[in-house]
């Protein structure tokens, strides 16, 4: 790591520092009101009567896991995987990734690499960035968790253990690697940052629907596989059964192959 790639990194933190303080202290709020809905449902005895207005059918189908989720734990635990949040953490890690292509379209790249700076410190920096924005996130989300439970948790309420929360922003941080990286890639060789990001959160979101029909649908299970999506699995954990990590690793995985694509697309294309 050079004096350069540090430079770049600071640079980018502090164009987007604003989304990030902004996003991040959202994302904490949201953590800890999520507390603050599950200790009202376990004050107003509120689990036990949605439990029994499942139709039998409904628990047929959805398992244990849906008696999971109606709990203090499964509430709490909801914000580590919630559409909303995994919308905005991944199209946060699109966004950080795309910036090469945006400076290049910019021409911010010829005065860049004027100086003593490399093709790859720019790749690196967005690794760097990428991973920085990402580890802010997930530790004022597991902020917002702990500081409800903390203050929150009401009698009788059995609460999470921390190792849950550890577990699932493990996941969480996965799944944000997996797609920076395919993000990477594709902005590497782009000519346009919105033509990039738009490729990029096109196929993240079709890796999610694919991901969704997998689980509900018997065909679809095989392909299904393709997407990063298949190996974020949480209700596990919401259920008690340890951190799978083959998945984690698998996700890591997609990340560093499209970090490694990039760095050859960069190194290769005309500016």
């Amino acid at each position: 790591m050079t004096t350069g790639t540090l430079v770049l990194a600071r640079h980018s933190l502090m164009r987007i520092r604003g989304v990030l303080i902004g996003l991040g202290l959202l994302l904490a709020g949201f953590q800890f009101l999520l507390v603050q809905v599950a200790a009202y449902f376990a004050r107003e005895n509120a689990f036990n009567q949605l439990s029994a207005l499942l139709p039998d059918f409904v628990r047929s189908m959805a398992g244990p896991s849906v008696l999971a989720f109606m709990s203090f734990g499964g509430i709490v635990s909801l914000g580590y995987f919630h559409p909303i949040v995994i919308t905005a953490l991944v199209g946060l890690m699109i966004s950080i990734a795309t910036e090469p292509a945006g400076e290049v379209e910019t021409r911010f790249v010829d005065l860049a690499l004027s100086r003593p700076i490399t093709r790859h410190d720019a790749v690196t920096r967005s690794v760097l960035v990428l991973t920085g924005a990402g580890g802010l996130m997930l530790l004022l989300m597991l902020t917002g968790t702990w500081v409800g439970l903390a203050c929150c948790t009401p009698a009788g309420a059995e609460a999470p253990s921390p190792g849950l929360f550890v577990s699932l922003a493990a996941s969480l941080a996965a799944v944000m690697a997996a797609w920076g990286g395919v993000a990477l890639a594709i902005a590497a060789g782009a000519k346009r940052r919105a033509v990039a990001g738009s490729v990029a959160g096109v196929c993240a979101l079709a890796g999610y629907m694919l991901d969704y029909l997998g689980r509900a649908w018997a065909p679809a299970q095989t392909v299904s596989v393709i997407s990063p999506f298949h190996y974020f699995e949480t209700m596990p954990l919401v259920m008690g059964q340890p951190l799978d990590m083959r998945n984690i690793w698998t996700l890591i995985g997609v990340g560093a192959l499209g970090a490694a694509i990039g760095y050859v697309r960069f190194a290769r294309r005309d500016i």
